[in-house]
């Protein structure tokens, strides 16, 4: 006969469930709040998907455009947040590449993580950041001094943070620009280089978002790319790389630039109404 006794032996379990309803109470914001994002990115992603059909009937100058848009679709499948114009010269790179994430992993090589040494400098400037800024700070030195799984699990809680202090919908202000850009889209007008940045925010912050928070029963593998519920809960075994860091990195100023847009535009709204 076994002498194993159960620690929880004479445990009341009658709270258990208020104390899971709770949990879910708590985190329903955030999920709420990352739906919101994804319903208003969600009309740009689809007026692109319209728009490559009509590419092999429009002239050059709109068939280089289709090229830009492959650039930004791999971009957005490899969880790469990415908010500026691009090259020519990248957007090929990005284009002819076999291995996007070799390239991306590449280029930030060459550039001696400049660009995202400046990400991090801009994302610890900002006051959205204030509350998460030590869990931030620390999980940065992490990626700096190679830790980069501890980096990616401190990424993510900042990220569900961020979310879970979004009120409303923080990308409301993002609609009449995406409007303005898919009635060019939809009557063959070209975009200027403005456009391109937002409309590449848009659609690979969109396509992050949607991997990234993916649901998961845990059943099957592992997914390639970096998925929230498996980080979160601990089921994540992939071994991170510096990449992952710099996508997460570049996931949670997305997350603030969207703010920073809302803000700009309440401002600009009180302006109008002579507030």
């Amino acid at each position: 006969m076994s002498d194993f006794t159960s620690p929880w032996q004479g445990y009341d379990f009658s709270g258990l469930s208020a104390a899971l309803s709770r949990i879910q109470e708590i985190t329903r914001p955030a999920l709420e709040a990352l739906q919101n994002i994804q319903s208003t990115l969600q009309p740009i992603v689809e007026a692109l998907e319209q728009y490559k059909p009509k590419v092999a009937e429009i002239g050059q100058a709109l068939l280089q455009a289709s090229r830009r848009f492959s650039a930004i679709r791999k971009m957005g499948d490899a969880q790469f947040v990415f908010w500026d114009y691009m090259t020519e010269e990248y957007v090929d790179a990005i284009v002819d590449s076999e291995n996007i994430n070799k390239t991306l992993r590449e280029q930030m090589i060459r550039e001696r993580f400049s660009k995202v040494y400046r990400t991090i400098d801009k994302t610890l400037s900002s006051a959205v950041m204030h509350k998460h800024k030590r869990l931030y700070s620390q999980s940065v030195k992490a990626f700096r001094n190679g830790g980069n799984d501890l980096a990616v699990t401190g990424f993510t809680s900042v990220f569900d943070g961020l979310l879970a202090d979004t009120s409303g919908n923080p990308a409301a202000s993002l609609k009449p620009r995406i409007n303005v850009i898919k009635h060019k889209l939809e009557n063959d007008e070209l975009l200027d280089h403005d456009e391109y940045a937002m409309i590449t925010f848009a659609m690979t912050l969109e396509k992050t978002l949607d991997s990234f928070s993916a649901n998961s029963d845990f059943e099957g593998e592992e997914p390639k790319g970096l998925n929230r519920h498996w980080i979160a809960h601990g089921r994540s075994t992939r071994k991170k790389t510096k990449l992952d860091c710099v996508k997460m990195i570049n996931l949670i100023y997305g997350l603030l630039l969207i703010g920073e847009l809302e803000s700009t535009a309440s401002s600009n709204s009180s302006c109008e109404n002579g507030v």
